[in-house]
């Protein structure tokens, strides 16, 4: 009995498919300033809705980034959207470890600087 189920455990190893890397696809964010809170549930459609303000009427939609410019024409379309903005957090320098040490230069040099006066 045994050695049937390790032969089966061997087969079934063979035949497992190999894993695959995770595919991060490119989002954008995109604000939709609408006229009124109704017309929000609609815009499901289109993307992923991060955030909706009631307040200030606007929501926050993610987008694939290659469908960017085909949503933003079908949102245009819609007779409760007022504008659309496009966030340029991509084009951002998000390294935060250099603007770190230049801070950091930054302070030593005004510290020597002081120092120097005394």
């Amino acid at each position: 009995m045994n050695v049937i189920t390790n032969q089966e455990t061997e087969e079934n190893k063979s035949e497992s498919p190999a894993v695959r890397p995770l595919d991060k696809r490119k989002r954008s964010a995109l604000f939709v300033y609408c006229n009124s809170y109704k017309g929000n549930r609609q815009l499901n459609r289109y993307g992923d809705l991060g955030y909706t303000s009631r307040k200030a009427h606007y929501s926050l939609l993610y987008v694939n980034e290659e469908d960017v410019a085909e949503t933003i024409k079908k949102l245009n379309e819609l007779k409760f959207v007022k504008k659309i903005r496009h966030s340029h957090l991509q084009e951002l320098n998000t390294n935060f470890s250099e603007a770190f040490a230049e801070t950091n230069e930054e302070i030593k040099r005004q510290l020597d600087a002081a120092l120097a006066k005394l």
